[in-house]
């Protein structure tokens, strides 16, 4: 897709897609190398085990051909740097890993100070986030005293390769072992994620056999080709929320901002409408646009997380 067709694009697609071109990977996965950590402040470094290992497969998209993978120029608008903690955080430690295709990885951590058995956050940025941006979203977790794995993706934050769909799948299986490694068993997890990061939580959870204990979905998309409208047939990569939505079965709390119009709040009650009756599930709107009031959004965390929290002692 040349630049002057993404003309047909909608203004608020060109707003969402950033940079980026690559090929794609597929095929099964693999378990996870082990664990290497980087401290970066104060704190005593975590003990890695051994991962259980993940079994689900990861297909490889239909419509690889479509147009040779140039739409994801427009998906992927990767930071260079890991960035800086939001303000008053303590001191993270830096994990460095290899997924199972060889490529390096990193996230930052912290263990927690709860003493009651709290569930670890694994937590996925946007499409054009870093570390940085993912404290923007836990900190509140974090002053309340629950652990967070926060993973950085190919091509992100400084880390080689480039971003796809397949890809970013693989390093969030990564990132799921690492949590086990950590310590925290799958039935102890919540996975998390904002915008395209919510869509790459809710396949990590599916990829994964819905094993999580549950789910913390914020302000993402049906799928791409939706937000891409009548040139939704051009995109390589897809992340179809709204059919996994449909069998989702996991515990998910869903927020979405009401004055999000990058990603329009339609999104979020389409996809929390598609999940099954049966599925305990939740919604929380926030008076909030897509990526600012992060104290707001740090708020409907600690709330997501009170909810788990409550269902887990009934």
């Amino acid at each position: 897709m040349r630049l002057d067709a993404a003309q047909g694009l909608r203004p608020a697609v060109l707003a969402f897609l950033g940079a980026s071109l690559v090929t794609l990977l597929g095929g099964a996965l693999d378990p996870l190398t082990p664990v290497a950590l980087a401290q970066t402040g104060a704190g005593a470094g975590a003990e890695a085990g051994a991962a259980t290992p993940l079994t689900q497969p990861l297909p490889p998209p239909a419509d690889e051909g479509r147009c040779c993978g140039i739409s994801r120029r427009f998906v992927y608008h990767p930071k260079p740097t890991p960035g800086q903690p939001w303000p008053g955080l303590p001191p993270f430690q830096t994990l460095r890993y290899t997924g199972a295709d060889g490529q390096p990885l990193a996230a930052w951590f912290w263990p927690g100070s709860r003493s009651d058995n709290p569930p670890l956050t694994v937590f996925f940025h946007g499409n054009a986030g870093n570390f940085e941006d993912s404290t923007r979203y836990t900190a509140g977790l974090i002053a309340a005293g629950y652990p967070v794995l926060l993973p950085e993706y190919r091509g992100y934050g400084g880390l080689p390769g480039t971003p796809t769909e397949a890809g970013l799948r693989r390093d969030a299986q990564a990132a799921l072992s690492v949590a086990q490694q950590l310590g925290w068993p799958p039935e102890n997890t919540l996975i998390a994620g904002h915008s395209l990061g919510g869509a790459l939580a809710l396949h990590a959870l599916h990829d994964q056999g819905q094993i999580a204990r549950g789910a913390i979905i914020m302000s993402t998309f049906t799928s791409l080709p939706d937000m891409a409208g009548v040139a939704g047939w051009l995109m390589a990569d897809r992340f179809d929320n709204l059919s996994l939505a449909a069998r989702t079965v996991t515990p998910v709390v869903w927020v979405h901002g009401t004055m999000d119009r990058l990603i329009a709040n339609k999104h979020g009650h389409r996809l929390f409408a598609a999940l099954p009756e049966a599925t305990p599930k939740a919604f929380i709107a926030i008076e909030a646009a897509h990526a600012d009031r992060h104290g707001v959004y740090q708020g409907a965390m600690v709330e997501a997380m009170a909810w788990h929290q409550t269902r887990a002692a009934d």
